[in-house]
């Protein structure tokens, strides 16, 4: 558990005053690595999840995280994944993460899995801060996954599909308070989360060969 979450949540009553629309917001970019879509992935193909984050509050901590995914049918490849160094920065003078300022320095330095046991799933943390002062940025000039950003993503992860013909997952992207995650702002501590569902379907050539093989069946059925 992380040892910061009621720490987060204290400065979070402290901060919180009413507002409708200062809440932080997960968007999400999936592709595959051969262009198939999500609906059909083929085996053996790399999921990638660009992971936009947006906030019009002034931030003073978050803890975010990829969860609730089924590891056996998809496995996270932490090698190919990337993580931003901070967030909400209100400036950047370079693509070096040195050259920001007035934002949230990110305890988390690559993505690892782990077994959640309050929230019974698999999750990869992506970030983890609660700061001493206020960020400054909404997270459109943060380094992220190509250098200094104007509206890119902050995080990318990667996961193999590894799962049988016909499995299906659904991977949760967010700061979920059931896995100890928290945001706080200076105006509220709402957090608008995204998820990404995904289908492993057999490789073409196989399918092809399993629908002739069930032609070929209906056809000898039909002999007198």
């Amino acid at each position: 558990m992380r040892f910061f979450i009621s720490i987060l949540a204290t400065v979070a009553m402290l901060a919180v005053a009413p507002s409708a629309f200062a809440a932080l917001t997960y968007t999400t970019s999936t592709t595959t690595s051969d262009g198939s879509p999500l609906t059909a992935v083929t085996p053996g193909a790399q999921i990638t999840i660009d992971i936009t984050m947006r906030t019009s509050d002034f931030a003073l901590g978050l803890a975010g995280s990829v969860n609730d995914y089924d590891g056996t049918v998809v496995a996270l490849n932490t090698g190919a994944s990337s993580i931003a160094d901070r967030l909400f920065v209100s400036v950047c003078y370079t693509a070096d993460p040195a050259s920001c300022f007035n934002g949230l320095t990110n305890g988390i330095t690559t993505f690892s899995e782990s077994f959640n046991s309050v929230a019974g799933g698999l999750e990869a943390e992506f970030f983890s801060v609660v700061g001493l002062t206020v960020a400054l940025g909404q997270g459109d000039q943060d380094t992220g996954v190509s250098g200094v950003q104007d509206g890119g993503p902050q995080m990318q992860i990667v996961f193999d599909a590894i799962g049988a013909a016909g499995s299906s997952t659904t991977i949760d992207i967010g700061t979920f308070g059931l896995y100890q995650d928290a945001y706080s702002g200076t105006l509220d501590s709402i957090s608008n989360n995204s998820s990404v569902t995904i289908t492993i379907v057999p490789e073409p050539g196989t399918a092809l060969l399993m629908g002739l093989g069930l032609l070929g069946l209906a056809g000898a059925g039909r002999r007198e």
